[in-house]
C-alpha cells in the first residue's frame, strides 16, 4: 500500500488551497482514479479514468477520502493527484470554447467529457514537474544520485526539489523547473538511465493493490 493523502493535503495546503468551503478560491487539483493495466490483467481496457474529483478546498478533500480510498480497494485502482493548481476560470473559459466550437462544426462526440478533458491540459501557473524514477530495482543509492544532478542543474528556484513523493515501485520527485538538458547529458555521461521529465502531470495519491 502506497498513502501519500496527508503529504499531498500539506501540500494542496503550502499552494493556496483555503481549508474550508466557505472561502473560495480560483485554484484547484484534480484527483483521479485510474485502472491500471497491469493491476487487471484480466480486463479489456489497459487503462481507465474512474472517476475525476475536483478539489478547491481541504473541507471538501478530507470528505471525499474515504470514498476515494474505498474505491481504490474494491475497484483495484490508483488514485492520483495533479502536482499543478489550476485555475476554475481558466478551466471554465477554455470548456465553454470548446463547446461552441463542437457546436459550429456539429461534432458532438461525448460532449460530457469535455470539461475533463480541457482540465488534462491545463498546467497551472507556478508549474511543477515530476521526474518519474519509477522501477522495482530502484534503490536509495540511485534516487540520491538523481537528486545530486538535479540539484546541479541551472534553474531560478531555490531549492529545485520540492518533495519525494513515494510510488508503488520507486519514487516521484517532484521539482520546480530547471534546465532538463543538462540533466539528461549528466544522467549519460554517468551512465544512468535518464528518468523521464513530465512536466504537466499527475502523482501518485493512494493505492492499496
Amino acid at each position: 500500500m502506497t498513502d501519500n493523502i496527508l503529504v499531498m493535503r500539506q501540500y494542496m495546503i503550502d499552494l493556496g488551497i483555503p481549508l474550508s468551503q466557505s472561502y473560495r478560491k480560483d485554484l484547484y487539483f484534480d484527483v483521479q482514479l485510474v485502472r491500471r493495466g497491469k493491476d487487471n490483467p484480466n480486463m479489456s481496457a489497459a487503462n481507465y479514468t474512474f472517476k475525476v474529483y475536483y478539489i478547491d478546498s481541504i473541507e471538501l478533500f478530507d470528505k471525499y477520502i474515504d470514498e476515494i480510498k474505498t474505491c481504490c480497494k474494491l475497484f483495484r485502482l490508483r488514485a492520483y493527484i495533479s502536482v499543478n493548481a489550476k485555475s476554475k476560470i481558466e478551466l471554465s473559459e477554455k470548456t465553454l470554447l470548446k463547446y461552441a466550437e463542437m457546436v459550429t462544426t456539429k461534432e458532438f462526440k461525448k460532449p460530457w467529457r469535455l470539461c475533463d478533458s480541457v482540465n488534462g491540459s491545463l498546467d497551472g501557473d507556478e508549474k511543477r514537474w515530476i521526474l518519474d524514477v519509477d522501477d522495482v530495482n530502484i534503490n536509495d543509492s540511485i534516487i540520491k544520485q538523481y537528486v545530486d544532478i538535479i540539484e546541479s542543474c541551472e534553474s531560478k528556484y531555490s531549492p529545485i526539489i520540492v518533495l519525494m513523493n513515494p510510488t508503488k515501485t520507486g519514487v516521484h520527485i517532484i521539482t520546480h523547473p530547471f534546465n532538463g538538458e543538462k540533466f539528461k547529458n549528466v544522467c549519460e555521461n554517468n551512465n544512468l538511465v535518464c528518468p523521464e521529465i513530465k512536466k504537466n502531470h499527475i502523482t501518485l495519491l493512494y493505492e492499496n493493490l
